[in-house]
């Protein structure tokens, strides 16, 4: 599969779904200063398959990865961070929210349904590191997306610099698409070309 990224592409396509967010703020901004037109364009190419949102926060995220009706959101956080078990972002059809650690759900079974990830959580590399073993272990075939690969924060900057370096797998920043504090995507086990304008 061949991906084929731009800013103008990004910057073009439509979100959609801004009725289920719990908050609008940065949802709009352009490809290079937030990450979800590629989130939502992304999921455009991948159909009746589970989409990992690691590290829910309020839930943007999962809700531009659900772009794409075909596919599945799992959201994972470890804490509630919406606190509003009846906002409207609960009734999206393809988005479930699991307060638990992901760790505890990652079986092979469950991996090979998916075919995307992304990773924002604590930026402290430690958790980052034994998610991705596991999934390495488990055998994923698929995309993996880090956010904050170059947080602004010096020491969450070294944790996310040194993790990113140490990946033995094929990557390539793509920050100029996405975030702006970094993201760099991460191929595994798998033949997906991404091809830049």
């Amino acid at each position: 599969m061949h991906v084929q990224i731009s800013n103008s592409i990004l910057d073009n396509f439509q979100l959609i779904n801004k009725e289920y967010l719990v908050d609008e703020s940065w949802y709009d901004l352009p490809s290079g200063q937030q990450e979800y037109h590629l989130y939502s364009y992304l999921s455009t190419f991948f159909n009746n398959t589970v989409i990992l949102d690691i590290g829910t926060f309020n839930g943007r995220s999962a809700v531009s990865l659900s772009h794409n009706e075909t596919n599945q959101v799992i959201s994972y956080n470890i804490t509630d961070n919406i606190c509003n078990p009846n906002h409207k972002i609960y009734t999206k059809p393809n988005i479930e929210f699991r307060i638990k650690d992901v760790l505890e759900d990652l079986t092979e079974e469950f991996v090979k349904k998916v075919k995307m990830i992304i990773l924002d959580i604590d930026h402290f590399e430690t958790m980052e590191t034994k998610i991705i073993q596991k999934l390495d272990e488990l055998h994923f075939s698929g995309i993996l997306l880090l956010d904050d690969i170059h947080h602004p924060e010096p020491i969450m900057h070294d944790y996310m610099q040194r993790l990113w370096n140490k990946l033995p797998y094929r990557k390539i920043d793509i920050t100029r698409y996405a975030h702006f504090s970094g993201t760099g995507v991460v191929f595994m086990n798998t033949d997906i070309e991404f091809i830049f304008e």
